[in-house]
């Protein structure tokens, strides 16, 4: 299993390498799309600078549709525009690259290029083998769920690079190259990423999407969720979400293989060195620390900067390696998709689009409403990063759960965990990195993206509903300021004693 991982290599590999011409058409196209939604007539109910946001919204989500420009240029270009087209002032477009939860995003990758360098990942690789042994449907539930369970505590794109590193001596031994690709290694291929992905909504530390929407939600609402409460509402909801993927992920490509050949083994490592046992023990204590946030107080990305300090005083990594490996196109993302979202609410474009769709969900049961919102988070991820998605939809679905009368922090937690149900691979980093190592076509991967969709997001409209209301969620209506419990089905007001 090798232990040399560079992130933004693989990512750089996973993506296509695309020529001239195609850039200078999808900008043509781009900006032409843009264009034509700032030339229709504006909405009464929406205004001029939120006409002018859509417009620049449009072109930006053909730009990081189409990878004309790298994402991270086209991040660039989010604070750019909306501060030549005065959609918003200056500080107030910029600002959001730097918010709290984006400093915090950039700890948590670089936590995962830290452990790249060390033996760590392997070690957990190598016991998922062995817990899984050599039956294929046991290794696969193995891998799936232990996936879910270490992307929540690490990064779903860190734990898929070391994961698909890990596992690719085991297709080669088989003699199972790209070109000689078949289900069982289409199975892990997709295996892999997918359950990465649904770890990713588990915790602030999955991915940037998970303390993205928990901001936003304060935001909007002014309820802050912490670390601890936020795990308390998602962990559960993520396995189910894990178990569905390993569902859906077995029907549409289940491997012909049923044995593990007898030559594969598990590679013995060495004993850990002492600057693995020393980031060992520093990891156990952020944790630690993490977990009492809500209690201390102190912000999630203060200690994460702690982290990364301690690392370098006591020499346990490079740090100039960590720059080389750092993956910096994502951070850039997940800027504009703040900045974005931002701009979705105080233009009012936000408002205006959940007032267009709140009427399907008029006095329907708030898991109904979470379903809904689930679908169009599917869709919409699909054409851009997860984090950016759910950086723009939660402006967009707290409003529509507020006016159709339903418990909003439901609808808003429901979102990290649906932008995982991508039906393209550029939907999410883990997709798009394992479609980089070509054992799979697009079309290939649309089938199992949609079948698991469709399972996914019915088994986790069930666990919300049971599992929500079980550890106390408030079901406040009014955009939090009427006090409420959360039910299976609606809730009930909170009587003052």
């Amino acid at each position: 299993m090798n232990t040399d991982i560079s992130v933004p290599k693989v990512e750089e590999e996973g993506s296509a390498q695309q020529s001239q011409n195609y850039t200078y058409k999808w900008l043509a196209i781009s900006v032409a799309a843009g264009v034509f939604v700032w030339l229709l007539p504006t909405p009464e109910a929406l205004g001029p600078n939120g006409h002018a946001f859509l417009a620049l919204l449009v072109t930006i989500v053909l730009l990081w549709t189409s990878e004309a420009l790298p994402i991270g240029v086209t991040a660039l270009l989010v604070g750019s525009g909306m501060v030549i087209f005065n959609i918003q002032p200056t500080a107030r477009a910029w600002q959001p690259y730097t918010s709290p939860a984006v400093v915090f995003v950039f700890f948590i990758i670089m936590l995962g290029v830290m452990l790249g360098q060390t033996t760590i990942p392997n070690r957990i690789m190598a016991g998922i083998l062995k817990l899984g042994g050599k039956n294929v449907m046991r290794l696969s539930f193995t891998l799936c769920m232990g996936s879910t369970f270490m992307a929540a505590w690490t990064h779903d794109a860190t734990i898929t690079i070391i994961l698909l590193y890990a596992i690719m001596p085991m297709f080669l031994k088989m003699g199972l190259t790209p070109d000689k690709s078949n289900n069982f290694t289409k199975h892990f291929m997709f295996m892999i990423p997918l359950a990465a992905a649904c770890g990713g909504g588990a915790t602030f530390l999955g991915s940037g999407r998970s303390p993205v929407s928990a901001e936003m939600l304060g935001v909007i609402t002014g309820y802050h969720i912490g670390f601890m409460e936020y795990a308390i509402y998602q962990f559960v909801p993520s396995l189910f979400l894990g178990l569905a993927t390993f569902i859906a992920v077995w029907i549409i490509y289940p491997p012909k293989v049923k044995v593990l050949p007898a030559e594969l083994t598990v590679e013995k490592l060495p004993p850990m060195t002492r600057n693995e046992k020393i980031l060992a023990a520093l990891l156990i204590v952020t944790f630690g620390m993490w977990f009492f946030t809500d209690l201390t107080k102190i912000h999630v990305s203060a200690i994460g900067g702690l982290f990364v300090v301690a690392c370098i005083m006591f020499n346990v990594v490079s740090w100039k390696q960590c720059l080389a490996d750092y993956p910096w196109n994502p951070i850039m993302v997940f800027g504009a998709g703040f900045s974005l979202g931002i701009a979705m609410l105080d233009t009012g474009a936000g408002e205006w689009l959940a007032s267009q769709i709140f009427p399907i969900f008029t006095n329907a049961p708030w898991p109904l409403v979470a379903a809904g919102a689930s679908w169009i988070s599917a869709v919409i991820t699909s054409f851009m990063a997860n984090a950016a998605a759910t950086s723009l939809l939660v402006p967009v679905m707290v409003p529509m759960a507020d006016m159709a009368g339903t418990p909003v922090v439901p609808i808003a937690m429901a979102v990290p965990l649906a932008t995982t149900f991508v039906l393209f691979v550029i939907g999410c980093p883990p997709t798009l990195i394992a479609y980089g190592f070509g054992y799979f076509t697009q079309w290939e991967a649309f089938k199992v993206f949609l079948f698991r969709s469709i399972v996914g997001i019915a088994v986790l409209t069930i666990a919300m509903a049971l599992w929500y209301p079980l550890v106390g969620m408030p079901g406040n209506i009014d955009n939090m300021t009427t006090p409420a419990t959360l039910t299976i089905t609606g809730y009930e007001l909170t009587v003052p004693q």
